[in-house]
């Protein structure tokens, strides 16, 4: 554990956006340092770095909606700052696919930050207790969480290339917790309990839903997915402001007529896929 995360406060330890901006404050004087990364922690000193912030909702193994929505988001890995707020797999027949195409988009610029979501989460907890090789396991939660298409998903990538399957999981496994970039953004994928360290609510952070409507009060902007917009109004198929400085971008990309999306924080303005991407015939 780092002097960073032992900092204490009075007789506590500092609370999440008290360490934010601690680490923010150090990395301020170690100039030339673009992104630092550390225990699931992402800072990004300075925003102004960056021509666009460019946030993606979740996607949720729905790879033709991800070509569809790229083919409109005028992405420059040499100026962009790019973020995936997490959820790549489940429920859609191409989770691999989504893994793949994400990891490409990495391993071509170091300004890409990869978060991870609630349902990666349930992924690598039930292989840790069992194998690609082996029927799935139907009683298991994430089975009945939309695991199955994932499974089988990377079933066939394990069948033709082992290795790559297993460069899957590594990459599963490297994904953030958290993003800070500037003062003014946050991003993670389903919010955060304001009053916590970061330490105390790593889990938290993939869950969460009513306390964090409820308790955030920030000035920042923390930009989100975890929740389809749908769930606040059945007939919004965009991105959600609520009052207190928190933008909802999970659009329902496994719901029909639902959309991933693309949000240029900076200049508040949205990419998405076309709705009917994810029923096209092969």
């Amino acid at each position: 554990m780092t002097a960073f995360y032992l900092a204490q406060k009075g007789t506590g330890t500092m609370t999440i956006l008290e360490e934010i901006k601690a680490k923010r404050q150090q990395l301020r004087q170690s100039p030339g340092e673009t992104i630092s990364r550390e225990g699931g922690l992402v800072i990004v000193p300075d925003a102004t770095a960056f021509r666009h912030i460019l946030a993606v909702g979740d996607i949720h193994g729905n790879w033709l909606r991800l070509l569809s929505l790229w083919q409109h988001v005028p992405y420059d890995p040499q100026q962009d700052l790019l973020l995936f707020l997490g959820d790549y797999i489940d429920r859609g027949d191409y989770s691999a696919e989504v893994l793949e195409m994400v990891m490409e988009l990495t391993e071509k610029s170091p300004h890409v930050i990869t978060l991870t979501g609630n349902h990666e989460a349930m992924m690598l907890h039930y292989f840790q207790d069992h194998s690609i090789r082996e029927p799935m396991d139907l009683n298991h939660g994430w089975m009945r969480s939309g695991g199955q298409a994932t499974f089988a998903s990377l079933a066939r990538v394990y069948q033709q290339d082992p290795g790559r399957y297993h460069a899957m999981l590594e990459f599963v496994l490297s994904l953030d917790h958290l993003a800070s970039v500037g003062e003014d953004y946050i991003f993670t994928h389903a919010g955060f309990l304001p009053r916590q360290s970061y330490e105390e609510q790593v889990d938290d952070m993939l869950w969460i839903r009513t306390e964090f409507y409820e308790e955030y009060a920030g000035d920042e902007t923390v930009v989100i997915g975890h929740t389809p917009v749908q769930c606040f109004d059945v007939n919004r198929h965009h991105p959600l402001m609520f009052r207190n400085h928190i933008i909802d971008c999970d659009t329902g990309s496994y719901l029909p007529g639902g959309h991933i999306s693309c949000l240029n924080v900076k200049k508040m303005t949205c990419w998405q896929s076309d709705p009917d991407d994810m029923f096209q015939e092969d």
